[in-house]
């Protein structure tokens, strides 16, 4: 129980991942997958934006996502009754301006917060397969525990492989996580199978009462009125382990948020649409303009799935 407990944490703290799945992508062309969280195809991710792909091994089970996870899955290990999935993949995208190389600014304090004994083993510049920049390191750790679960030396160092990447605004992580030493070759690989799709950022067209509630929440996004912001989310939304207090506090206090980030223009295009009743899966990004920056940048727009109440869309989130 100790270590589902402290791999949990790890987890809900990460606010602000046999072979390759060759099967899959030969049987269908990247750029004709559908995301995976409207067709899932085993020991295969699929993000909507930034399109991206990551393999993993199939046989791997799919875990909850926490806040800023898009997609876990981990190894059922036969030698441990509690359910604990290790080694396992982690997959984040968050929008923030930092640049690489100061990674540590965004992860080190949610680290803080769960960790001791904390060792960034090494940080690195590196690219993807494609050449795109990209950066690895590596941190080794201890959880801090509650006294109800036991000692510090009741636990296992864990070791975290991340290879990160940036599109834009939008930040994105790939971490590889177990309890058996230095991350290898045979984890590392699955980071690197990162793959940016080509053709899959135009858009696509929206019903007319979609774009109207696209165009609102951009315009309610740069008033910086979080109140009226948060109009737009479902009392039932849930996106990643977030309910809509936490998300409105997000937007609070996170430096990654529009408001913090000191929005001044917001547009929506939508690269992925697909209704499902009186929900509908959508992605895209949101241009964006910051204050002192005329350039606009993409970031990702992230929840995945807006609903129809009483026939006003809201948001709301990566909730099955």
């Amino acid at each position: 129980m100790k270590r589902l407990v402290v791999l949990s944490l790890f987890m809900a703290g990460m606010v602000s991942i046999a072979g390759f799945s060759t099967t899959a992508q030969a049987q269908s062309p990247a750029n004709d997958l559908k995301p995976t969280f409207i067709s899932p195809t085993p020991g295969l991710y699929v993000n909507g934006w930034p399109p991206f792909t990551v393999s993993y091994p199939k046989e791997w089970v799919e875990m909850p996502n926490y806040m800023g996870d898009v997609f876990v899955a981990g190894m059922a290990r036969p030698d441990i009754a509690t359910g604990v999935y290790v080694p396992l993949i982690r997959i984040d995208v968050n929008s923030t301006p930092l640049p690489l190389e100061d990674w540590t600014k965004m992860y080190m304090p949610v680290f803080l917060q769960f960790a001791t004994d904390i060792k960034v083993l090494y940080d690195k510049p590196s690219q993807l397969k494609d050449g795109t920049p990209a950066r690895e390191a590596e941190v080794e750790f201890l959880y801090k525990l509650d006294p109800t679960f036991g000692s510090l030396k009741d636990t296992p160092k864990y070791n975290n492989f991340v290879l990160m990447t940036k599109r834009d605004l939008a930040f994105v992580g790939i971490w590889m996580i177990d309890d058996q030493g230095t991350i290898g070759e045979d984890l590392k690989k699955y980071a690197y199978s990162f793959t940016f799709l080509q053709g899959r950022e135009e858009p696509v067209q929206v019903p007319p009462d979609v774009r109207a509630f696209l165009d609102m929440y951009c315009a309610d996004t740069v008033s910086h009125d979080v109140k009226t912001i948060m109009a737009h989310y479902s009392d039932r939304f849930h996106h990643s382990g977030g309910s809509k207090v936490a998300y409105e506090q997000w937007f609070r206090k996170d430096p990654g948020s529009p408001i913090q980030m000191g929005v001044i223009s917001q547009e929506a295009t939508v690269t992925v649409f697909e209704p499902h009743g009186d929900k509908a899966y959508i992605d895209g990004f949101w241009l964006r303009k910051t204050k002192g920056n005329a350039t606009a940048l993409k970031a990702s727009m992230s929840y995945r799935q807006i609903i129809n109440e009483h026939g006003e869309w809201k948001w709301f989130g990566n909730q099955k």
